[in-house]
């Protein structure tokens, strides 16, 4: 967890404080996926009194463990992140893009995982030029070369694969 207190900043609109340290995050579930992080992400930033609301700015690196989205491995994921947000002691109804500090403490843990998760990729993908998993049988094309015959690759909908060869002994054309 990591907090930062700014009771000696909001004394006086223009006033900044510097911190700087390792956040540790814990794995989550976005959007049928795991995320994992083996190690604590680098954050080092600024916060600002602006008067009506504190100005945070902050550079955020690490390292997480995504799934692809087309062969379904793991894979590693660099954040190399810059946030910019601000914040109020209190909810703003008018900009939900506000966070909200209490007590004249900021918990970064919330904040980053929420920028985090904005600047994931939307196509998550283990490289450019990920093979993905076959239709058919299902192996990881990117390992190993699919075995499925020309038969096994057509598209039959199980209800009517019984008519599959209906017409192959007949004679007439339909």
């Amino acid at each position: 967890m990591m907090v930062i207190d700014i009771t000696d900043i909001l004394m006086e609109v223009g006033l900044a404080k510097d911190f700087e340290g390792y956040l540790s995050l814990e794995d989550f579930v976005y959007q049928g996926d795991n995320i994992h992080f083996e190690k604590p992400f680098y954050v080092e930033g600024t916060v600002v009194n602006g008067g009506e609301f504190v100005m945070l700015s902050a550079h955020v690196q690490g390292h997480a463990a995504l799934q692809c989205g087309i062969c379904t491995e793991p894979y590693d994921y660099t954040a190399d992140n810059e946030i910019q947000i601000n914040l109020k002691p209190i909810p703003d109804e008018d900009d939900p893009d506000i966070y909200v500090y209490s007590n004249n403490l900021i918990h970064l843990d919330d904040i980053i995982i929420r920028e985090f998760i904005l600047k994931l990729p939307v196509q998550r993908r283990c490289s450019v030029g990920c093979k993905g998993l076959c239709p058919y049988c299902g192996v990881n094309l990117n390992n190993e070369e699919c075995q499925c015959t020309d038969e096994d690759r057509q598209p039959i909908d199980n209800r009517l694969r019984i008519l599959k060869d209906f017409y192959a002994n007949r004679d007439r054309e339909v």
